[in-house]
């Protein structure tokens, strides 16, 4: 492994951009979804619809940005181009949409067209970015270490989405207060963190993190073959379905948390609270799942980390209403799996891509993980698509001041809690006996290697772009 161990500064500039970047993953659906229904007053199902559907358009949009990416020749590499490429539609995308005008109360065409906007550069970011981390090292268990820097980057930077609002409140309390208002300053704060420190990230890494020489055959690609090779690979068929049933369990306890620890729970004000405690239990929980992967392989570890999401999350059910530390408590358990599937699915891909690259020479780690992105948003697209128009199904109201009865919320647990279950325990099934290990992954890199060593002389590397001292 020390081999193809990169210096820990690499793997810190690389995973950097992720801490401004995570602003417009989890807590999208977190905090900017429920914004737009109590503050924005825009009704709670037509919420659901939009961001169910704005995200289904963004998956039509994925593998074409994969897809070109791959084909991407420019001196500075296939990936850094289009990192830049996102940063100025994220800025305006997050501006709008976590700084929109108060009067414009109930606009949902509003709502769609910088959700639209903002998606798009989320995914042109984190698919070139991704692609960018499964070619910095071929080797297994580096690519656990990577994508797990790269995941620990993304929950310290939810973290300090979350609690920078809530420091700002303490240096002025009047401006964020329990209501609308405090709500919209709150997620006015969160927006500026992330325009302020993107660009910031993106230039470090564009510094210190190389990316590697593109080598592969050269010629006409044969594109029924490259089809038959997603089209059979079985090993990716069951990651996308594992990656599309673990976004579906966080998509549905995110567009939920809000109305949990408000409504149900009765504990307004306290949800960013618990949240930080949600996510420093999932950051430290990180460098022990990475290590649990070492030694049990990458699907088996995935497999567990899921199989304990499902058995913690019950517990709040236990909780009475208004108890603050016992529901802290459980989230704190329930928590130290988050991010798990996160970075090994990610680390994952990146193995499965090695198989098409044994068979058909080509380096297509953008297609590949444009698919990975793909699943993954289909799952949190769906999540509140479906668990909003149910919150009307059984009597339950999100809407400012209003009441709720005992058996809506009581309905509302069950749906919080054995749904995502349903899904936690799918991802594990799917991933227990994963067909691609460690010795499989190497017995691929040789053939790789082969194939290049018995390459025509004429077909000679194609460099992208100079590897950068380290």
């Amino acid at each position: 492994m020390s081999q193809f161990k990169l210096p820990l500064r690499t793997v810190a500039a690389y995973a950097g951009p992720c801490i401004p970047i995570s602003g417009l993953g989890l807590p999208l659906a977190l905090v900017v979804a429920p914004f737009y229904t109590i503050v924005m007053q825009v009704p709670q199902a037509e919420v659901g619809l939009i961001f169910g559907l704005v995200r289904l358009i963004d998956l039509l949009v994925d593998p074409l940005l994969g897809y070109f990416m791959d084909r991407t020749r420019t001196r500075w590499g296939r990936r850094k181009p289009w990192v830049t490429l996102a940063v100025p539609f994220i800025l305006g995308g997050v501006f709008m949409l976590f700084v929109p005008p108060l009067e414009n109360k109930g606009d949902w065409v509003y709502l769609t067209i910088w959700a639209i906007v903002a998606y798009l550069a989320y995914s042109t970011i984190a698919i070139a970015h991704m692609s960018w981390g499964a070619e910095l090292s071929p080797d297994y268990k580096e690519r656990s270490r990577i994508q797990g820097a790269r995941e620990f980057a993304f929950i310290f930077g939810m973290l300090t989405v979350l609690v920078l609002p809530e420091l700002v409140a303490l240096i002025a309390p009047e401006y964020f207060a329990i209501g609308p208002v405090g709500f919209a300053n709150k997620v006015m704060v969160m927006g500026a963190f992330i325009i302020i420190v993107l660009p910031i990230t993106v230039v470090i890494a564009w510094r210190y993190v190389p990316e590697p020489p593109l080598v592969e055959h050269h010629g006409h690609e044969d594109w029924r073959a490259a089809w038959r090779v997603l089209r059979t690979n079985r090993a990716l068929q069951r990651l996308l379905l594992a990656d599309l049933f673990q976004g579906l369990a966080p998509g549905i306890t995110a567009a939920l948390f809000i109305f949990l620890i408000t409504i149900a729970y009765q504990l307004p004000g306290q949800e960013f609270i618990l949240l930080l405690i949600y996510f420093l239990s999932g950051l430290a929980g990180i460098p022990v799942w990475i290590r649990i992967s070492y030694k049990f392989s990458k699907h088996r570890t995935l497999a567990f980390a899921m199989f304990y999401s499902a058995l913690t999350l019950p517990g709040i059910m236990l909780i009475t209403p208004g108890d603050f530390w016992m529901l802290a408590a459980a989230f704190a358990f329930y928590g130290f799996a988050y991010g798990v599937a996160g970075f090994l699915l990610r680390a994952i891909m990146a193995d499965v891509a090695d198989e098409d690259t044994a068979q058909t020479g080509k380096e297509r780690a953008g297609t590949y993980y444009s698919l990975l992105v793909m699943t993954n948003k289909m799952g949190y697209a769906l999540a509140p698509a479906i668990a909003y128009p149910v919150l009307d199904m059984i009597g339950f109201s999100s809407a400012h001041g209003a009441v709720n009865s005992p058996e809506a919320i009581e309905n509302f647990l069950y749906i919080y809690v054995f749904l995502p279950m349903i899904f936690l325990f799918l991802t594990a099934a799917t991933m227990w006996n994963f067909p691609l290990d460690e010795t499989r992954q190497k017995a691929l890199r040789e053939k790789i290697a082969e194939n290049r060593r018995n390459r025509d002389m004429t077909d000679q590397p194609l460099p992208l772009s100079v590897n950068e001292p380290q």
